[in-house]
Formats: C-alpha cells, structure tokens, sequence
C-alpha cells in the first residue's frame, strides 16, 4: 500500500505532464477499442452480405427487361412505379430444367410477381414461389426473416395459403391463422416475415401453383439459381449465359452490391489505417512519458542503489508508477468510449441513400366486396452499417490488455537504466 501512495505522489509531481500523457494515452487507447470493434463489425457485415445475397443469379427474357425499363419511364403512383403484367414473355418450364441441370447449380427458385393495384392507391406485391424452394427470397433479391408461423410445405402447392410481411400484417390487425380475399379466393395466412425494403414491406407471397391459378398465367417471370459458395457465382453464371443465350439477362447480384462491397472494403481500410495509428500514438506517449519520468530521476536512482536499494527495489518503485499512468489511461479511455463511441462510429457508417417511401392509404384486396387493407406508412429501407462501438466486455478487456502490454513493454526502459547506473558516477556529477 506504502509503495502505491508513493507511486501516485511521483506520478503527481508534474501534474501538467499527467494530465496531457494520461489524456494522450487515454484517447489511444480509446480509439484502438473502438476501431477494433468497428472493424470487428465490417468483416461480419461483408460476410454477411456475401452470405445472403452473394450466391444468387438471377435469369430473366432480355425483352422482360427492356418492358420493365419502359415502364418504369411511364406513370407512377404515390411515389411508386406501377409496372403491370403486359407485354411480359413468361419463362417455361423446359427453360427450367436446363437451369436446373446446369453443373454448379444447387438450388432453384422460380418466381411470378404481380403488383396486384385494383381498386388501391397503393400497390401491394403478390409473390408467387415453389412450395419446396430452399431459397426464399422477393422482388430484388430481398431476403425476408420469418418471425412467426412456418414457411410452405410440399404439401401447400396448390392451396390457398400465404405470408405475409408482418408490417402489413400490423396495419391491418392480421395475425397467423387470420384470413383475407385476393382476387375473390380465402387465403389463410400461415407466416408473418420482416423485410427492409419499400416493395417488400407491403408484401404477400403464396404458392407458385396457387398464384398461376388465381391470376390465371402460366410460367414464370424469372428463375433464381444458386451457386454453392460466393466464389463460384460467376462461373455457374457463365455456363448458363452459354447454355440460355443471348435471350435471357443472367445477373449476378454480387454486380448488383459491388458499391456495398467497395464502400465496406474501403471503410475497413480507413479503420485498419486508424487502429495502426492509434496503437503507435499510444505506444509513443508511453515510451516518452516512461523516459522523462527516469531520465529526471536518474539521481535519485543513484543515492537508493548507494544506500543499498537492491536492482528490484527500485525497479518496483517505477513498475508501480508506469502501472498507475496506464491504469488512469485506461479508465479515461473507457469513460471516453462510453461517451464518444456511438458519435465515432457515425463517421464509419455505411448507409445506402434512402429513396422517398411511398404514400399510404387504404388498399382493397379482391376488388369489389374485398377486404380492406392498410398499406404501411414508413416501410423501412435497405439500410447496411456498422455495429456502434460501445463500452462492453470486449472493448473493455481490449483497453485493459493494451494498457497492461503497453506497461510491460515499457518497463524494459526503467529496468535498462536502473541496470546501468552506477551510483559513484551520479553522485560525482551531482556535486
């Protein structure tokens, strides 16, 4: 304890000379924390971009495309673009097969869309897939997550069944096992899924087969294949651009995000630059700090070796003061990051800009005589960003580890000075 209050005393001799080395070495370490945990948070995000969306390739009719653009240039509707069935060349079931049989495939989903607008102010997205697609996945490649009820079994392929987006589902007082009329047949809802974009939140998908029935088509608008890994995406969408033809748009969505995929590699690399600099300022303040407290005491390192301080004695003494200059850094880095962290990773936030929603109003389901719906007013918007670096176990334990490594390498200087001082020639130039 004696040693302590003597090593807080040394320590507080220059009190200016504390404030500005423990505040220098506070915020190191502060910033080493929080842009190892930002960090932290990129390589999750990247991974899972490419998990959800880096496998998929999507196969539409070149000329679908080239309607779907043409309609997009014509009239929209509170803000969103109404692109009916017209006009579209519905894909085959042969066009199908050889998809699936292409080598490199492991999973299809066929799809059929229609924004169903009869009677409504708002469009409401009606989704058709295959009742046994292992992959499930809306307009754009939009991954919903399933929060309630169960997902369609084999057995649902031709019933009168479906999800819906739960945002829509809550604007209407729906829940699972609620029904509701489209195109005048009693679907049972049997799921509720969340989604983080405008067309996706006012959603419903039912069976493939269903569908086809109720709009009365046949076919499907476009075909998703999946590749087993991201690495292997462009190579199975070069074997089926070879084996459809120049008739058929294959896209791979990795082109569809390489914006995401650069703004998160380049803020990664602005982290890594960060951290780097970070560390070594810490490390320099340190090293600094540590050789003026010897240097100006090199005297009387002499006369307590000359009146017998044995090597660890001494070193001891200036341990306890390096451990005290760390340990105020540390606590002042933890205040700080608890305080400034979430503004910081502000600055490292990766944020898509955000298109205006869509007006709200009452959507009729069925035409006339159907149920009324209410689509949402603020659908939520893809949005990717980073976790915000907070005060938390691993922040905590990143600070204490670096002011305990930084304390243990620093103690080679006292140890290298104490070992090399010779009493009789300190005392010599002291007089």
């Amino acid at each position: 304890m004696k040693l302590l209050i003597r090593s807080i005393r040394n320590v507080l001799r220059s009190p200016l000379r504390l404030v500005l080395v423990v505040a220098l070495l506070g915020t190191s370490l502060m910033f080493v924390a929080a842009m190892t945990s930002l960090s932290t948070s990129a390589q999750q995000e990247l991974a899972t971009v490419h998990k959800q969306v880096g496998t998929a390739i999507t196969i539409n009719y070149a000329s679908n495309d080239s309607v779907s653009s043409t309609s997009r240039n014509g009239g929209s509707q509170g803000g969103v673009t109404i692109s009916g069935p017209k006009n579209i060349t519905l894909i085959p079931n042969s066009t199908v097969q050889k998809v699936e049989s292409t080598r490199g495939v492991v999973s299809t989903q066929e799809s059929l869309t229609r924004p169903y607008t009869e009677q409504i102010s708002v469009p409401v997205l009606v989704n058709g897939i295959s009742s046994n697609a292992s992959h499930f996945t809306l307009q754009g490649g939009t991954t919903p997550t399933l929060v309630s009820g169960r997902s369609f079994h084999d057995n649902d392929a031709n019933a009168y069944v479906a999800m819906m987006s739960q945002s829509l589902a809550k604007s209407n007082h729906l829940k699972v096992g609620s029904t509701f009329t489209l195109k005048g047949k009693t679907f049972t809802i049997i799921g509720l899924y969340t989604t983080s974009d405008q067309f996706s939140g006012s959603s419903i998908v039912v069976p493939l087969a269903t569908m086809q029935k109720v709009f009365g088509v046949k076919g499907v608008d476009s075909i998703t294949a999946y590749a087993a890994n991201y690495e292997q995406v462009e190579t199975v969408a070069t074997r089926l651009r070879n084996a459809l033809g120049k008739q058929f748009d294959v896209v791979t969505q990795d082109a569809q995000y390489n914006n995401v995929f650069s703004a998160l590699g380049a803020t990664q690399n602005t982290i890594q630059l960060a951290l780097i600099i970070s560390v070594s300022i810490a490390v320099v303040v340190i090293i600094f700090a540590v050789l003026m407290l010897v240097r100006e005491r090199t005297i009387e390192i002499g006369i307590l070796k000359a009146i017998g301080a044995s090597h660890l004695q001494v070193l001891r003494q200036f341990w306890a003061e390096i451990v005290t200059l760390s340990a105020s850094a540390a606590v002042l880095a933890a205040l700080l990051l608890a305080t400034l962290g979430p503004t910081i990773s502000q600055r490292f936030d990766i944020s898509p800009p955000s298109s205006p929603g869509a007006s709200s109003g009452p959507v009729t389901i069925g035409g006339p005589g159907g149920q009324i719906f209410q689509a949402p007013s603020n659908p939520n918007l893809s949005n990717i960003h980073l976790a915000a670096a907070t005060l938390n176990a691993q922040t905590l334990l990143i600070i204490l580890g670096l002011g305990i490594g930084l304390a243990l390498l620093t103690s080679v200087i006292p140890t290298w000075f104490v070992s090399h001082i010779k009493p009789a020639e300190v005392l010599r130039k002291a007089n």
